[in-house]
């Protein structure tokens, strides 16, 4: 069953846009920007004082900062592949009972995925 209501905390939003938005380094904390406006309504005979929130996000934060949140911990950059390895990748769609199918697929795979030539002889 779903919630109706889910309430994050200020970490939890800035870890959420640091995910999103794929930063991975630095540190960040949260920034609320905030319209301000005083009026004195012909309904109203005190003047009141309006606050909306015009946006939310991250913005960049001193690691002494107690509130800042490490890019580097929460979103870790993906090794990159070293140039010239073969990267296997086999389409399973579900399970294969049949092992010897499940090898056809992963040869198939670094077959067409190999950026290796075949040795030729010089001519």
């Amino acid at each position: 069953m779903a919630n109706n209501e889910y309430t994050l905390s200020h970490q939890d939003v800035v870890k959420a846009i640091i995910i999103d938005q794929n930063i991975h380094e630095g540190f960040w904390t949260l920034n609320i920007n905030f319209n301000v406006a005083a009026s004195h309504g012909p309904r109203v005979p005190d003047p009141c004082l309006a606050v909306t929130i015009k946006g939310i996000g991250i913005t960049r934060a001193s690691p002494t900062d107690p509130f800042a949140i490490d890019a580097a911990l929460i979103n870790p950059t993906l090794s990159q592949p070293v140039e010239g390895t073969v990267h296997i990748t086999a389409a399973i769609n579900g399970t294969h009972s049949d092992s010897m199918q499940f090898c056809r697929d992963v040869y198939r795979n670094v077959a067409v995925q190999s950026a290796i030539k075949t040795p030729t002889k010089p001519g």
